[in-house]
């Protein structure tokens, strides 16, 4: 007796791009900063994307996380065309499944880490209670470590703990996508680690997809692979083969003195 089974549907990847252009016109002068980009990114991916100074991968960011429109090509978040929805429809999408770390952090100057954390439940179209606000910022700023400094300022803070307050606010929404464009830019090496070492224990722990923007091929080794843009296009999308892992650098590293590990 034999028996048949249907085959299996392949899973739709959470994000699939399909000839993806972006034209900037200044001026005179068109500027292509996409020219048909083809990629597809299963969900609890850490990818990391880089390449030069004007090489298309912050514009491929800010089309990622609904910021900006393509002006050709297709989009599919989760299998649906998101690249002709509006300002309004790109907003509701982004705040409900998308978070993002910057640079330069984006932390509002006078308010405390535990204010800028809740500020997103205030705006993602759900009654949270000042208290229910409070508890979930509290938790995620415990989760990177930061519990005890919930009610200092950011001129309070060093630019690894301000850092972590702008990663623990792109998580308060409990977002399936989390878009870091260059998060350890402004950060000294050891801090660097760090910083990774909370990303990727996120993807691992939450599965969180993790798309990471960055300049330094180091800082690429730590995700599961490498996209690299020239250009306008993707010339490269390789799996990392030797893989860095923060938790076991960090423990390697020498102990900080006390001031230090407090700074």
């Amino acid at each position: 007796m034999t028996t048949s089974t249907e085959p299996a549907t392949p899973r739709e990847p959470l994000i699939r791009i399909v000839g993806l252009k972006k034209s900037y016109v200044l001026g005179d002068v068109t500027v292509h900063a996409l020219r048909g980009v083809d990629v597809e990114i299963a969900s609890g991916t850490f990818g990391t994307v880089v390449g030069a100074s004007g090489s298309g991968k912050s514009t491929f960011m800010n089309i990622l996380g609904l910021l900006d429109r393509p002006s050709g090509g297709q989009y599919f978040l989760e299998g649906e065309d998101v690249s002709g929805f509006d300002r309004d429809r790109r907003a509701i999408l982004r705040n409900r499944k998308i978070g993002f770390v910057f640079q330069n952090f984006n932390l509002l100057p006078r308010t405390s880490a535990l204010e800028n954390v809740e500020l997103p439940l205030l705006y993602n179209g759900k009654a949270h209670s000042a208290e229910e606000r409070h508890r979930k910022a509290l938790g995620l700023l415990e989760a990177v470590g930061l519990g005890q400094r919930a009610h200092h300022t950011p001129n309070q803070l060093s630019g690894g703990q301000q850092q972590r307050v702008a990663i623990a606010r792109a998580l308060v929404n409990d977002p399936e996508i989390l878009l870091a464009d260059e998060p350890t830019g402004n950060l000294d090496s050891r801090t660097s680690v760090e910083i990774m070492e909370i990303l990727q224990r996120l993807n691992r722990e939450k599965g969180i997809t993790i798309i990471l923007i960055t300049h330094e091929h180091d800082i690429a080794e730590y995700g599961h692979r490498v996209i690299t843009f020239r250009d306008g296009r993707v010339v490269s999308d390789q799996p990392v083969a030797n893989r860095r892992a923060a938790a076991a650098e960090l423990a390697a590293l020498p102990a900080l003195e006390e001031e230090e590990a407090t700074a």
